[in-house]
């Protein structure tokens, strides 16, 4: 007959075994698991993930709204060049370009200077 003792070690054995034979079963499944939550982490939260991403959107429209503000600016300015050609001088622009550089009025206006801004 087997003693307390020698029961107390094959029962330990034969749970061994088990808990061998369950961890076998259950590593490649906890491994997968472990890989598809750091990609799925990295997707969302990464360096160049779903919120990185958006955020760059965000950005992109911003300065997308300033380059048409800046093209338009430069059209207006494009514009007044042109109207300062050497061959044909507005003469309405001539004469704003006179009155802001020259504080020149009429007779009957006066002129208040202001501070550049």
């Amino acid at each position: 007959m087997l003693t307390e003792s020698g029961c107390d070690s094959v029962m330990l054995m034969r749970v061994r075994r088990r808990f061998g034979r369950n961890a076998s079963l259950i590593l490649l499944p906890a491994i997968c698991c472990a890989v598809s939550a750091y990609f799925g982490y990295s997707f969302i939260f990464g360096e160049r993930g779903l919120l990185a991403w958006r955020q760059t959107q965000d950005e992109l429209q911003i300065a997308q709204h300033e380059l048409a503000d800046l093209r338009a600016k430069r059209e207006a300015l494009a514009h007044r060049i042109a109207l300062l050609d050497g061959k044909a001088i507005d003469p309405d622009l001539l004469e704003e370009v006179a009155r802001g550089l020259l504080l020149e009025t009429r007779p009957d206006e006066v002129a208040v200077p202001r501070e550049k801004r």
